[in-house]
């Protein structure tokens, strides 16, 4: 099981790595990841993880926010950047821990289904998307606490609605 820092820092370092290889400028600001998109690509790649393998890609839990799932460790670290896109540079030992992911078939497959069916939405449609009637943050939501989305409601969830 990974951290979800690990988990972002893999979404990030893929963002990074295809905005090089499409040329910076040729590279919509659409297509990179903003703090809100990548807690969604948290939240969905949890999901798909569960739902492949029956356990959590990672060990942090996920809460239903306002705008949708959070993993608050994460907002801690990223949500300084609001709504611009995180361009971040890693040091050697993030880039380690990356790499480990990479080794991983399981945690890659999942991750790349993540990438290639969600990266295509936008922050914003991700943020609709989970507020969908009858999902777990719909569920879990309540405007005055702070509620835990159980690993067990997200990976019964994908089974049912995303996976299928």
């Amino acid at each position: 099981m990974y951290s979800a820092i690990d988990i972002a820092n893999w979404f990030l370092a893929k963002n990074n790595a295809e905005a090089k290889l499409n040329d910076y400028d040729d590279f919509d600001s659409y297509d990179r990841i903003t703090h809100l998109k990548l807690q969604k690509l948290l939240y969905y790649a949890q999901g798909i993880y569960l739902s492949l393998t029956g356990n959590p890609l990672f060990k942090e839990k996920i809460y239903a926010w306002r705008h949708g799932p959070v993993v608050r460790e994460v907002y801690n670290i990223f949500s300084c950047y609001g709504r611009n896109p995180i361009i971040k540079e890693f040091d050697n030992d993030e880039l380690k821990r990356v790499g480990s992911i990479e080794l991983d078939d399981k945690a890659i497959n999942a991750l790349e289904l993540t990438y290639e069916n969600f990266n295509i939405y936008t922050a914003w449609q991700l943020r609709e998307m989970s507020h969908k009637h009858g999902s777990p943050w719909d569920l879990k939501y309540d405007k005055d606490n702070e509620n835990v989305i159980p690993n067990e409601l997200i990976k019964d969830y994908f089974d049912r609605e995303i996976m299928e």
